[in-house]
């Protein structure tokens, strides 16, 4: 069977997520910065197609920009959806906006996944209890951390290796089938996700105080040709002088 990858990259691809999980390695992930620009780039690495990976990656960072954890419960997982939807896309040559459209409902099956596995650990904070209660410093680390890796590492790692080397034969035959119509209201909706996310940032940043800052960004873009990754060294700098006179206007006062 040909699909436009081999297993060993499934499998790589499945790994990546399965240790995306793992909680020890929450710090060093937040502190690179991890995040759907980041996961698109190791399908690149994988694949061979870093630059289509990206351009990917890019289009569904939009999308997820908004998106928070209240609670540690986040609506999407965009990490599989990135995964999965950047993989496919790759394997099968789809259009962009396949990407978008297939990422939905990943963020949405990775999130109903991710809640699973909050709850089966339960049972391994239970027993950190217990162990705790004994003095037992062995049976606290095991608990804490080698069980419920054990856990989820096969339960993230099997499923997304699997999708990834079954799923393009499958996206290629169901976009074979689809209605010309069904495919261009993909093409829609993919279009306009992107869209929502950037009106959760705004609505994120919509006090009156910040409503400026956010004006003279899209200003600046529009009509002085200056680069995105200019505006924002420019917005950084600006960030800290704004938060540094502040507090210095609010001492003085005190």
């Amino acid at each position: 069977m040909e699909t436009g990858i081999t297993l060993f990259q499934a499998v790589l691809i499945g790994l990546i997520y399965g240790l995306s999980g793992i909680g020890a390695l929450y710090g060093f992930m937040c502190g690179l910065g991890f995040s759907t620009l980041t996961w698109a780039l190791l399908v690149g690495l994988v694949m061979g197609d870093v630059p289509g990976a990206m351009v990917i990656g890019a289009s569904l960072q939009l999308m997820y920009l908004g998106i928070i954890a209240p609670g540690g419960n986040a609506p999407q997982d965009p990490t599989v959806a990135t995964l999965v939807s950047t993989t496919l896309v790759l394997a099968t040559g789809a259009p962009l906006e396949t990407a978008v459209a297939l990422a939905i409902p990943l963020g949405l099956l990775g999130a109903q996944l991710l809640i699973l596995i909050r709850t089966v650990n339960i049972v391994w904070v239970h027993m950190a209890d217990r162990y705790a209660a004994k003095g037992n410093i062995k049976g606290i680390y095991l608990a804490g951390l080698l069980y419920p890796t054990l856990f989820k590492l096969p339960l993230r790692w099997i499923p997304v290796t699997l999708a990834t080397y079954f799923g393009p034969t499958y996206i290629e035959l169901l976009l074979d089938m689809m209605p010309e119509a069904v495919i261009n209201g993909l093409t829609v909706v993919g279009g306009m996700m992107p869209a929502v996310g950037f009106a959760m940032v705004v609505s994120v940043i919509g006090r009156r105080n910040l409503l400026p800052f956010f004006a003279a960004g899209f200003f600046f873009i529009i009509y002085s040709g200056i680069t995105t990754m200019a505006l924002a060294i420019a917005g950084l700098i600006l960030a800290y002088l704004t938060i540094m006179f502040t507090n210095r206007n609010k001492s003085e006062v005190a």
